[in-house]
């Protein structure tokens, strides 16, 4: 399988690379943005990295099978940022691989930003009508609308992914680094959210490339039982270990210091973490997704149970010292 890989140094893109490598029969064309971040990708010659970024591609292999479009931002110090890269990014992308007779399978990671908050506890299907909440979301959903312009001569498959957790995320490294410390933040209302190990993740964009499952396909990529804010770090105390003092903060208080934070990103010019962006998001409490679809049409489901999976991250955090 000849594959080109955007975002390949990053959390996921790492551990794509790893895994069809693993393989035996990938040549894998890895785009890279930062010569200096790529301590996470193995030195191997089936493995060749392309200088450049979404807006100045690099020259592709004129057998490319497969391209499994991973990179994007998720936080910005602007939000213009979330269009440039996102959604820009994306139609360059296209536009560059139809320009030059190109037609590999092309596999986008999404998110359910892309989709919209679950209602009534009623988690999300891929087929209705999307309602992003926030700056990335609508981002992610243009990127998916600049793909499905062409589904008739692109042969793309959209994968909308929960929130993936796993070695090399530091999304999450924050809210644990508190628990290690014996201290726990909840909010003043209940945050239910789908979630994903990067394993099975990684095992559902496989099985995309593998399947061809059609031109435009939407699939949800979600464990099918989701977790609360509290239940994360009550899994997250108990396998380190800690009693943790709870801390109960009213999103109106989360919502003064997104603001401030984004403040402060906008003078430095450095993303954060926490933004308006973010909270957005965080304030409809619920995105919860359905993951019927791909289970019914390309046979996956998640197989890593969610203790199992936290603790395997949580150990690689100690061991490589970022716990």
């Amino acid at each position: 399988m000849i594959v080109f890989i955007t975002g390949a140094s990053g959390f996921i893109g790492s551990r794509l690379v790893e895994h069809l490598l693993g393989r035996g029969d990938s040549e894998i064309y890895a785009l890279v943005r930062n010569p200096a971040k790529l301590s996470w990708l193995p030195d191997n010659p089936a493995l060749h990295l392309l200088g450049g970024d979404l807006l100045s591609l690099p020259d592709l292999p004129k057998n490319l099978e497969v391209v499994f479009h991973l990179a994007g931002l998720t936080k910005a110090a602007n939000r213009s940022g979330y269009y440039t890269v996102n959604q820009q990014g994306t139609a360059r992308l296209v536009e560059h691989l139809l320009q030059r007779g190109l037609s590999p399978k092309f596999i986008y990671l999404s998110s359910l930003a892309a989709g919209r908050p679950a209602t009534n506890g009623r988690p999300v299907k891929e087929d209705e009508p999307p309602k992003p909440a926030s700056p990335y979301g609508e981002s992610k959903l243009l990127a998916e609308q600049e793909i499905l312009k062409h589904r008739q001569i692109l042969s793309a498959t959209i994968i909308r992914a929960a929130a993936i957790y796993g070695p090399r995320d530091r999304d999450f490294l924050q809210f644990f680094e508190l628990i290690n410390r014996g201290w726990m933040f909840t909010f003043s209302q209940i945050i239910t959210m789908s979630l994903c190990y990067v394993d099975d993740l990684v095992r559902a964009l496989e099985l995309c490339a593998e399947k061809s499952p059609g031109r435009g396909e939407i699939y949800n990529v979600a464990d099918p039982v989701p977790r609360t804010w509290e239940d994360i770090g009550e899994e997250a105390a108990r396998i380190l270990n800690k009693k943790v003092k709870k801390v109960k903060v009213p999103l109106w208080l989360v919502r003064t210091v997104a603001g401030l934070s984004e403040l402060g990103s906008k003078l430095s010019g450095k993303a954060t973490p926490l933004n308006l962006s973010k909270y957005r998001d965080m304030e409809k409490l619920s995105w919860v997704a359905d993951p019927a679809k791909i289970k019914e049409e390309l046979g996956f489901e998640t197989a890593w149970p969610f203790g199992q999976a936290l603790e395997v991250t949580i150990n690689w955090y100690k061991a490589n010292g970022w716990l």
